[in-house]
């Protein structure tokens, strides 16, 4: 009987994987990653979700999220099978699941799928733990009044987890995209973007006053500061060239007005960008963003 509901869960895995076109490695996250959990597990740990959250330690972690059947009073640690193509099970490693009340809702972060060590054709995970028994239920009273009852508490608990459960999920989800684009930076931008950026310091270099031509060979690279209201600051040499040349690529940039400050998770920030010019024997310019900072 044992082995065929490991049959049958194996399957409807496969089937699931299948249904939502599961490709491994993930391409974004999070990743909903398939899975099955033996009876022994689900009567204590009612396990409703596995996503993949990112890399981590040479391999992926993974995020387990559920709701308690059952109360276990202390952590255990819990077998994870990778399933793979035509059913095959290896062993992923063990994992400690935490101790729950009946009812409580439970998270925590695995780390698994390392590379070398993953089968090809990953389909997900099986969930099972060999020493785990459920434990003999008191004899109840068999009235079908009773039975009815029980039937249909079990119904409504079961309908509040898989609510409870998805709305999990989805907060996990939330939480994850939010994290995401709290990291999110975009670079500082010139008016007009970068041709306009070197445009504006040819059209205003003055290359007769500024050296003699053979003297002037060479490259000027200024670092500064774009502030988060678009100001320039902060100007200082990084590579310097000839005494005339240096001080008018300074000037240069000390007239870059107006920028579009770089953001980090949406906000307004204050950024290091590098303007590097030659004069001679032509002109030449390249602008780099370096950094964020406070």
């Amino acid at each position: 009987m044992r082995k065929l509901f490991v049959l049958l869960t194996m399957s409807l895995l496969v089937v699931a994987a299948s249904a939502q076109k599961f490709s491994w490695p993930p391409k974004s996250y999070p990743m909903k990653v398939p899975f099955a959990v033996s009876e022994e597990v689900k009567y204590y740990w009612d396990v409703q979700g596995v996503l993949c959250t990112g890399r981590g330690n040479g391999g992926y972690k993974f995020r387990v999220l559920g709701t308690a059947n059952h109360d276990f009073t202390v952590s255990r640690s819990i077998n994870f099978y990778y399933i793979s193509t035509g059913n095959k099970t290896t062993v992923a490693g063990a994992y400690y699941f935490p101790k729950v009340k009946e009812g409580q809702q439970f998270s925590f972060e695995i780390v698994s799928a390392f590379a070398g060590y993953t089968p090809a054709g990953f389909q997900g995970f099986y969930i099972h733990d060999e020493m785990l028994s459920i434990p003999k239920e008191e004899k109840e009273t068999k009235t079908i009044g009773n039975i009815q009852q029980k039937d249909a508490d079990r119904a409504y608990y079961d309908s509040i987890r898989i609510v409870d459960s998805i709305a999990a999920v989805e907060a996990a989800e939330a939480e994850m995209a939010a994290e995401r684009a709290a990291r999110v930076v975009t670079a500082p931008k010139y008016p007009g973007g970068t041709k306009a950026l070197y445009t504006f310091l040819q059209e205003n270099m003055r290359k007769p006053q500024i050296a003699i031509e053979t003297a002037g060979y060479g490259t000027t690279t200024v670092e500064f500061i774009v502030t988060s209201d678009g100001t320039v600051t902060g100007a200082n040499y990084k590579r310097r060239c000839n005494e005339r040349v240096d001080k008018e690529v300074m000037r240069l940039v000390n007239m870059l007005e107006g920028w579009i400050p770089a953001t980090k998770g949406g906000q307004p920030c204050n950024a290091v960008v590098q303007v590097s010019m030659s004069i001679f024997p032509s002109f030449k310019a390249s602008a780099q963003f370096v950094r964020v900072v406070q």
